[in-house]
């Protein structure tokens, strides 16, 4: 089956005669797939382990775990460190947020600036938690 871009589904919701042609229209097309499925289609194709990642993502094993067996969710904060773990790109990091429900990050709000410069630039969580304190913003260790 084709994708069917974001426009052409947003087209299909808005011409829609009643709910059930809407879903029936765009249901094949929609995103279900849970943050554990992203995650760990993710260790797979970086090649990483989840200890890695969430040491490299500065949460601990425990509540880690948790994430990658979908027991806990994460807030946004911790995608994005999850991201970091994980190296990935801004682009992906994005991608990972819009298709797990939460705000892509934007380069207009402080918090989401400093972080899309540490990701750009390749720094450790560590270094991006000294940015944020530094212009008094929440890190991912608070």
């Amino acid at each position: 089956m084709q994708e069917k871009d974001t426009d052409a589904l947003l087209h299909s919701l808005k011409k829609a005669e009643n709910f059930q042609t809407a879903l029936s229209e765009t249901r094949d097309h929609t995103i279900d797939q849970t943050l554990k499925g992203y995650l760990n289609t993710w260790l797979l194709n970086k090649k990483i382990t989840k200890s890695t990642v969430l040491k490299k993502a500065g949460i601990t094993e425990a509540t880690g775990y948790q994430y990658f067996d979908g027991k806990r969710n994460p807030s946004r904060e911790k995608v994005v460190a999850l991201a970091i773990g994980l190296d990935l790109l801004l682009e992906e990091t994005n991608e990972l947020m819009k298709k797990t429900g939460y705000a892509q990050l934007y380069p207009k709000h402080p918090w989401d600036a400093i972080v899309i410069y540490g990701i750009t630039h390749h720094l450790t969580i560590t270094e991006i938690d000294d940015l944020l304190y530094s212009e008094s913003l929440k890190t991912f260790g608070e």
